[in-house]
């Protein structure tokens, strides 16, 4: 069985990550300013940047969702783990847990951002 035969009819790979924050124009200019672009949507509760890939969605924080390291941790890949981590630490993002070499080669960290969210940088094995 191959890795196609393995996904469940219909799924595919992450199409949009949601983040929710408490302040959402100072989520919408930090992750603006990291990631070199502007939102392609501004609505009042929420703004959607689109990345290769992915979107991701910062969304108003409510009494269903709240900002804070959870069960799940979305990892986007970058090309070194080790410069992101001090780059975005130097803007307020904070190491969580690594960084570190895993058995498959690739570098890994999580951390948290400004506004409570937990995510992930991965790296490809050399």
């Amino acid at each position: 069985m191959d890795q196609a035969d393995s996904v469940p009819a219909g799924l595919g790979a992450p199409g949009n990550v949601f983040y929710f924050v408490a302040d959402l124009a100072a989520a919408a200019a930090w992750y603006s300013a990291r990631l070199g672009t502007a939102p392609v949507t501004r609505a009042s509760q929420l703004v959607m940047f689109d990345l290769p890939g992915a979107r991701l969605t910062l969304h108003e924080a409510d009494q269903f969702n709240q900002p804070g390291p959870s069960g799940t941790v979305p990892y986007w890949t970058v090309s070194d783990v080790d410069a992101t981590v001090a780059e975005w630490s130097q803007y307020g993002a904070s190491a969580y847990r690594g960084p570190k070499t895993i058995m498959t080669g690739e570098r890994l960290c999580q951390m948290l951002d400004p506004f409570g969210n937990l995510f992930g940088l991965r790296q490809p094995p050399a």
